[in-house]
């Protein structure tokens, strides 16, 4: 599909929804705005501009035509925009200090005797960085694969006939694992706060850092514990032992002694899982303990500023995310969704099924509709609330409601390759087919079901959520 024909989809669809009349109960101006949403929506879709181009002329046009700038700019002053602009920073740090690479060394060299210990080395490393980096694809694909494909081209393994020696497994293995750590932390992934975000708005719930993460633990630290077996089952590496002493000691060799920089940078990021953790005894917003941790990284020198400057992913983020959170919650005060909700339960009727029925349906149709998104943020933005808003008409308890999604929202990207953003990075190198990728994916996507529904399920009734 060309730009033109991308760029007539984003404008043509939102100009249909404005020459329908307004609906009975609704007001002019949320008409518009749900109108300019689905603009916004469609042109993270399609991208016939890049993200931040989209919701800036969205918002511009909001606010030149709905006289609403301080709508269309809320979205900026948003704790969760913050918190997920400086955990982008603190990704940032870790790289520009090295400790991101020297974690992996020190593991490989601890565990990485078999490519199944190397597989759980893999695992740990993206554990370890996950609550600071909410992008896979700074995460997992700038962080962690380059130091795994490294490994696998040392050992003779190229995309093509050499692939199967292990980078074909190690790639795979990769994606798998970014999606299981991607679900443990608020700060995991991008588009959290933004289901945090319609939680509170819509389900009127405020899940903190330490409640996402303490409702994810069990759940989430199990998928995380077996994915590296099974992918290992399903799709082995031709090669099981590695001389993970000459790898590792080579990878130190090359980064140096652990600097000052590294220290304190370590020392700063305990106390940030410390400040998250305990947010709920301290009172400290959690975006607050992250803003401090990236003001401490540059005031200490850890980070410079002209490097945070070239963290092109934050500023992007920064400018689309805060935008259509401005829409989303523009939406919500024009009570957009609380019309939508009463539509929805005049027209469809759910007596007679269980509020565990409705849940696991909308479970399963977040999944189904996987396979039509190349972005994760599209997902997120344009469904996750109209799935709050038919769970809060079926009266399915909140929190499961919120947590389950929430999940399934990382989990549903194994589906395909293009699913997040880190998959292209993954798979571009051709080191795996697409049938496989897919099939695998599945295999990870019912797995993942299974330990949500039943352990995560009665994990959360057991914390009292519901």
């Amino acid at each position: 599909m060309n730009k033109l024909s991308r760029i007539l989809i984003t404008v043509a669809i939102p100009l249909a929804i404005l020459l329908i009349p307004v609906p009975a109960g609704l007001s002019v101006a949320a008409w518009r705005l749900f109108a300019l949403y689905i603009a916004a929506i469609l042109g993270i879709m399609f991208r016939p501009y890049p993200d931040p181009v989209i919701l800036l002329a969205v918002i511009a046009v909001s606010s030149l035509w709905l006289n609403n700038i301080g709508v269309a700019l809320a979205g900026y002053a948003s704790t969760t925009t913050w918190l997920v602009f400086t955990a982008f920073m603190v990704g940032q740090a870790f790289s520009d200090t090295g400790l991101g690479k020297r974690i992996a060394y020190i593991l490989i060299g601890k565990m990485g005797r078999t490519t199944l210990g190397l597989s759980y080395v893999a695992a740990l490393t993206d554990l370890v960085l996950s609550p600071a980096t909410p992008s896979t694809t700074a995460r997992t694909g700038g962080l962690v694969y380059p130091i795994f494909r490294s490994i696998a081209s040392t050992l003779g393994s190229e995309p093509g006939p050499t692939a199967k020696r292990l980078g074909a497994f190690l790639s795979v293995l990769l994606y798998q694992i970014s999606m299981a750590t991607g679900a443990l932390f608020i700060t995991a992934l991008a588009t959290h706060p933004m289901v945090v975000s319609f939680a509170k708005d819509l389900l009127k719930i405020d899940i903190t850092w330490m409640l996402w993460a303490k409702a994810m633990a069990v759940p989430g630290f199990i998928v995380l514990a077996v994915t590296p077996y099974l992918v290992y089952k399903m799709f082995p590496p031709e090669i099981k032992q590695i001389d993970n002493q000459e790898i590792a000691n080579r990878g130190m060799a090359e980064i140096g002694p652990m600097s000052v920089k590294e220290k304190i940078l370590a020392g700063l990021f305990v106390l940030a899982i410390i400040g998250w953790s305990t947010g709920s005894i301290t009172k400290i917003n959690s975006t607050a303990v992250a803003v401090g941790f990236v003001a401490a990284c540059l005031v200490t020198g850890v980070v410079s500023w002209e490097s945070l400057l070239k963290c092109k992913g934050a500023w992007s983020t920064l400018i689309w995310y805060g935008g259509i959170i401005s829409l989303a919650d523009g939406l919500a005060k024009a009570k957009f969704f609380v019309w939508f909700a009463g539509a929805l339960g005049k027209s469809i009727s759910f007596d007679g099924y269980g509020t565990l029925t409705v849940l696991l349906g909308l479970l399963a149709l977040s999944l189904v509709v996987r396979y039509f998104f190349a972005s994760q943020a599209a997902y997120v933005s344009s469904l996750i609330p109209v799935f709050f808003t038919i769970g809060l008409v079926a009266k399915v308890p909140v929190f499961p409601l919120a947590l389950l999604l929430g999940a399934s929202s990382v989990f549903g990207s194994q589906l395909t390759h293009y699913g997040n953003a880190v998959g292209p990075v993954l798979f571009g190198p051709g080191y795996v087919d697409q049938v496989t990728w897919w099939k695998i994916g599945t295999v990870m996507v019912v797995v993942n079901c299974i330990v949500y529904l039943g352990v995560g399920l009665p994990y959360w009734k057991l914390l009292g959520l519901w």
